[in-house]
């Protein structure tokens, strides 16, 4: 791959400060390098390139932690005499002695890859106060005569010292910093990290403001696919249909409920691997509370009646009823709904006493094949859940390490998932759109114009919501 005159930036600061985290974030790679809570977890410098259209735009390198520094500062001031106003010439005779070799081994390592590069990232833990030690480094690191941009990390978790070290830091004339967690980077955050390089190296100004426009292109491409993937889900689960005869009994009809249930769950399952690989997250490293580590499926039931009561659901009888054959799945008969609450099978069979409720018109209806399909409020639900796993994918950091949650949004709109069953019914009218009904199975037009339209509802929604 091409390297343009890409910029070389180092990754520095004490140990423990998610260095390597902001890289992973930085990255999008949740696999770099290794991140603990022990000391010095990286021990060696590591190099990636950062690369827009075949272009190879930045070099980013990972430095082991510093641990010594005020110790490594005092022993700079004694030689500090000799180089009163060249601290690069300070530091590279420092480089040659034996201390740097044994005693400042690990810092040693930090200095001699800033001085091959054109500027640093100094990464702050800001849940930590403002002490000696880090003032010290940042006097070291400054030795080196290359452009510093201090990087605020850990901003979201409270309470933090960030005005404590925003002060600190115009102390030692660092006034450009940044806000930049690498859980939880803020919306826009690598557009800002960008243009705040490009002021203290204006020589790369058109590299980083061309990885900027092209991490923008990135990130809109994958929002587009992952509520692309999301309104194919929803139009195979609306458009999957079951046929049953008339004289099936409940005992006939159970495994083919199950069945029915199974494919949905199992199809909700590639869905949530489509977006996390669409994330570059792994099950293993996203560690989300909600799904099984093994195979990715939902702990919670799609089938249910907690799990529609946690995204705040109301339920028809059917849904509601733990017992019912077809708990989350719906009859249709002549067109018309019967809804799961009845006793399935003795609907079907004509013994259920309430079936006047229906209309003696449906009578004749009793005779043929039946439906079966996917309650409304599984569809709802099949929405929630994904919505909000995309929400979090793309809000989350590369860096994190906590357990992924997704809850019930409060920014949800009865009103669109209203609009949403409407648009829905249309695949209903069309089994054949269905990947689950793989017999009949057809993605013709007119079923992509229906995948189109419901993808464009949940983007209007995603923009109002965010």
């Amino acid at each position: 791959m091409e390297a343009v005159n890409a910029l070389m930036l180092a990754v520095v600061g004490h140990t423990n400060t998610g260095k390597t985290s902001l890289m992973r974030t930085l990255l999008h790679d949740s696999q770099f390098g290794e991140v603990d809570s022990r000391p010095s977890t990286t021990r060696e410098v590591t190099s990636i390139d950062v690369d827009a259209d075949g272009q190879i735009l930045l070099r980013l390198f990972d430095t082991p932690g510093l641990e010594a520094g005020s110790d490594l500062y005092e022993h700079l001031v004694k030689s500090e005499s000799s180089f009163r106003h060249d601290g690069p010439a300070q530091v590279r005779h420092f480089l040659n002695t034996m201390a740097a070799a044994h005693e400042f081994e690990q810092e040693s390592k930090v200095l001699r890859q800033l001085l091959k590069c054109h500027a640093a990232l100094y990464v702050i833990d800001v849940r930590d106060p403002v002490l000696p030690k880090y003032q010290d480094e940042l006097s070291v690191l400054a030795r080196c005569g290359k452009p510093i941009l201090p990087i605020l990390n850990f901003t979201a978790k409270k309470p933090n010292n960030v005005n404590e070290w925003k002060l600190a830091l115009t102390k030692v004339n660092l006034h450009a910093h940044i806000e930049f967690d690498a859980v939880s980077p803020p919306e826009g955050g690598e557009a800002i990290l960008f243009n705040r390089l490009s002021a203290i190296v204006p020589g790369f100004q058109h590299q980083l403001e061309q990885l900027a426009e092209y991490r923008t292109q990135q990130r809109a491409h994958r929002l587009n696919t992952g509520l692309t993937q999301i309104a194919e889900l929803l139009v195979d689960v609306a458009a999957f249909h079951e046929h049953v005869k008339a004289d099936v009994d409940d005992a006939q009809l159970k495994p083919i409920v199950e069945q029915m249930q199974n494919l949905v769950k199992r199809r909700e399952r590639n869905c949530v691997t489509e977006m996390l690989a669409l994330y570059a997250f792994r099950l293993e490293h996203v560690r989300l509370q909600q799904l099984r580590l093994t195979d990715g499926t939902w702990k919670d039931d799609l089938f249910e009646l907690e799990t529609l009561k946690e995204f705040g659901i109301k339920t028809s009888v059917g849904v509601g009823s733990g017992a019912a054959i077809g708990a989350g799945i719906d009859l249709m008969v002549g067109g018309m709904s019967l809804g799961a609450g009845t006793a399935v099978g003795a609907a079907i069979g004509g013994i259920w006493q309430g079936w006047n409720h229906y209309g003696k018109k449906l009578l004749g209806h009793f005779k043929g094949e039946r439906e079966l399909i996917v309650d409304d409020e599984i569809l709802k639900l099949l929405t929630l859940r994904q919505l909000n796993l995309l929400q979090q994918l793309a809000t989350r950091g590369h860096g994190s390490q906590d357990l992924l949650l997704v809850t019930q949004s409060s920014k949800l709109r009865e009103q669109f998932l209203r609009a949403l069953s409407g648009r829905l019914k249309l695949a209903r009218r069309h089994p054949q759109w269905s990947s689950l009904n793989q017999r009949s199975f057809v993605r013709d037009a007119q079923r992509q114009e229906c995948v189109r339209d419901v993808t464009e509802l949940c983007r209007g929604f995603w923009s109002h919501a965010n």
